[in-house]
């Protein structure tokens, strides 16, 4: 689960990148841009399933939404891999939409 997260958040910070000029400025927005969504509306203070309208929306699809199930089942309840399938699955179906976002929009440099 943790690698599959990490292949996320390194895809999101391309994507970033792509729109910025610097790599400190891709930094800053890649750190502001996931800190804040994941204690907002990943379930890292509230759970998901308290919020409402496009707060519930942002925190079915952020992928840290995914990767704190997982890591909650597999720590706290000792669940296996089946039990935390429908985790899995949001996870990995990110990866290539960020991914391929990133690639699609990253503007090749000339030599």
């Amino acid at each position: 689960g943790a690698l599959i997260f990490v292949v996320c958040s390194t895809g999101f910070g391309l994507l970033v990148s792509t729109f910025t000029r610097s790599q400190i400025a891709a930094m800053f927005v890649t750190m502001i841009g996931t800190i804040i969504p994941c204690v907002q509306f990943a379930g890292l203070l509230n759970p998901v399933s308290s919020l409402e309208g496009i707060g519930a929306f942002i925190g079915h699809i952020y992928p840290a939404t995914h990767f704190l199930t997982i890591s909650r089942g597999v720590f706290s309840k000792g669940l296996d891999v089946f039990s935390l399938g429908p985790s899995f699955w949001p996870l990995l179906a990110a990866i290539p939409v960020i991914l391929g976002l990133a690639i699609a929009l990253l503007k090749k440099q000339e030599a």
